[in-house]
């Protein structure tokens, strides 16, 4: 089956660009049995962690998502296992809590418990539950620090043996902001996952983070140092200006942390992206420790935004860049899209525009005649 280039009419390359992408992104969602296998294992633990029997009971406990599950920004791993991420807060001020013993304690508690004893590993600033069918679960936990504001943390760092501060609701309700999205989210006992956005739900600004994850993937395939992903969300975040089209704004963004690093750069020192929410947060703070680790996110930001402008600038068939930035997916796409339009083909339903353009039958387009393949 012949697999159709993008247009060369530069109107109608922009859409169907971006239509492309849209469907990209749509491929890249956890598929949505493995989102509620997620939802269903995080509200056991939380179940646990709440008990009346546990050890934070005392403390009124906040159980909550973060990350890219909470942002409606998930990317089905290239291989390995997915993640979901949430913190366990305590209604108390750190300064009242040992961080060590904290996280000790968190440890213990899922150590100790039947279900998880054989599960559980103490990482550097979580409790990680790894389950059998490629999926684990990092637990952080957290205590209040109302004096930085309402929704800041400190959490527990065992490579300095003391607190870090942090802000996941507050991180969360910034970049729901930022993308234009609903209201600010309450703080809950258990707070819920949010239910799973259809792509179609979601604003610009999402989609482009889960293409600026992809790229990241394909890019470093694995490379230590990549950068981490809420680096990428948040340099997005800050410099996403409400573009409604997926490919100029993934252009805009990226052309803007590009100047970003050369004004940096001028001034002999590197970029620092912190928490917008906790600017005591310096989510790049693994660059301090492996400069390496910055020159090939400057290397590779600056090769994604070149090549993202000539591809925009040039137009015509891109398939194969698109295929190199983003991966196999894009080629699932294009078949996908394919299949529908032979079978709309076949089923008479399609058109073609003024411009020449196949599209869905309209008033605004004459029928094709359906091609049965008979003959030469």
């Amino acid at each position: 089956m012949a697999v159709p280039a993008i247009s060369l009419n530069s109107r109608d390359f922009l859409i169907e660009l971006d239509d492309l992408l849209f469907e990209v992104c749509e491929e890249l969602q956890l598929a949505p049995y493995r989102y509620r296998q997620a939802e269903e294992r995080y509200q056991v633990v939380a179940a646990v962690l709440e008990d009346d029997g546990s050890p934070f009971a005392p403390f009124a406990p906040k159980i909550y998502p973060q990350g890219s599950m909470r942002l409606g920004t998930t990317v089905r791993p290239l291989e390995g296992p997915h993640d979901l991420d949430f913190v366990l807060e305590l209604s108390t001020p750190y300064e009242h809590v040992d961080p060590m013993k904290l996280i000790r304690a968190l440890f213990t508690v899922l150590k100790d418990h039947g279900t998880y004893k054989d599960m559980v590993d103490l990482k550097n600033r979580c409790v990680r539950i790894t389950y059998a069918d490629e999926f684990y679960m990092d637990i952080l936990p957290a205590c209040e620090d109302h004096a930085a504001g309402t929704t800041c943390v400190q959490v527990p760092d065992r490579q300095v043996k003391f607190w870090k501060p942090s802000n996941p609701i507050g991180y969360a309700n910034w970049f729901k902001v930022r993308a234009e999205l609903g209201p600010r989210l309450l703080l809950e006992k258990a707070m819920p996952i949010p239910a799973q956005q259809r792509t179609e739900e979601k604003r610009p600004l999402q989609l482009i983070v889960q293409l600026l994850k992809r790229w990241r993937d394909i890019y470093y395939d694995g490379a230590e140092g990549a950068p981490i992903s809420v680096v990428l969300t948040t340099l997005a975040a800050e410099y996403y200006r409400g573009e409604q089209s997926i490919s100029e704004g993934l252009l805009s963004v990226l052309d803007r942390i590009v100047a970003a690093i050369d004004i940096a750069e001028e001034q002999d020192t590197r970029i620092v992206v912190c928490n917008p929410s906790n600017t005591a947060e310096n989510l790049s703070e693994r660059w301090d420790e492996q400069p390496e680790a910055y020159r090939m996110f400057n290397s590779g930001i600056r090769d994604f935004a070149s090549q993202w402008g000539t591809l925009l600038t040039r137009g015509g068939n891109v398939n194969g860049e698109l295929d190199r930035l983003f991966g196999e997916t894009v080629q699932q796409v294009r078949v996908k899209k394919a299949q529908r339009l032979q079978e709309a083909r076949k089923a008479g339903s399609l058109g073609v525009t003024f411009a020449g353009r196949i599209t869905a039958l309209s008033t605004a387009a004459t029928p094709l005649r359906p091609n049965t393949f008979h003959g030469a």
